[in-house]
């Protein structure tokens, strides 16, 4: 596969309760999250240069390796030795710092690409694992739906749909 064009889903929190700050300076969370149909969208294509290169729609966000799409490409690129490069396009429609993990939907929309363009057989599974390296929020966004989420926002349990508003 050349090329794949990913939607990244933004999340809204319906209740969010702060349990304790932690010694590494997370704070210890429980929050209902729910996926709502506000999204980026990611066009990942392969390149011949080897490298990762990134653009983006907005010129105040950063290209390269500040910008947690970037490290998602990276993390698999350099985990399984792959030697074509990676190009990212994004097209941010999701607020920026507005708390629906833009920047986490938009690296696990690039994990789930990037897998998938490479046919590396990773699970869900097996992609949150990696995502939460770079972002608690990044495992929720590769499971997406309705889900209650603790700890730093790693440890999800799937909870029935939400009612069409």
């Amino acid at each position: 596969m050349k090329e794949i064009s990913v939607k990244a889903l933004a999340k809204v929190n319906l209740g969010l309760d702060v349990v304790r700050k932690r010694e590494d300076g997370y704070h210890e969370v429980r929050m209902i999250m729910q996926t709502i149909h506000l999204f980026d969208r990611l066009e990942i294509m392969r390149n011949q240069s080897g490298r990762i290169t990134m653009s983006t729609n907005l010129a105040f966000l950063p290209t390269n390796e500040n910008n947690l799409v970037y490290k998602a490409a990276a993390l698999l690129k350099e985990e399984f030795d792959i030697g074509d490069g990676i190009d990212v396009k994004l097209h941010k429609h999701i607020p920026v710092a507005a708390g629906m993990a833009g920047g986490s939907t938009d690296a696990a929309s690039v994990l789930f690409g990037v897998n998938k363009m490479f046919g590396l057989g990773l699970t869900t599974r097996d992609l949150m694992e990696r995502g939460v390296t770079l972002g608690a929020d990044i495992p929720y966004c590769l499971m997406r739906g309705t889900a209650l989420s603790e700890g730093i926002g790693e440890k999800l349990s799937e909870l029935p749909p939400m009612p069409q508003c």
